[in-house]
């Protein structure tokens, strides 16, 4: 499945990108880069990157000098 398309439709579009771009078309590099672009816009790993853990949120301190002055 990708991005709810399965089955016939999802098969067309192997076989579109398969007569343009060739039998090498899962690792042709301009394939990967718009393949990559819709999935960041998406919010999904990259293809070719494992995932990355999201960095844990820094707790709200405040800066040095104004917790020694009290302001």
């Amino acid at each position: 499945m990708l991005g709810g398309v399965e089955g016939a439709p999802l098969a067309r579009i192997e076989e579109q990108l398969q007569s343009e771009v060739g039998e090498t078309w899962k690792t042709d590099e301009e394939v990967l880069k718009g393949r990559n672009a819709t999935r960041r816009e998406h919010g999904l790993p990259l293809l070719g990157e494992t995932e990355r853990r999201p960095t844990p949120a820094t707790p709200a301190r405040r800066p040095l000098w104004r917790r020694a002055l009290g302001r």
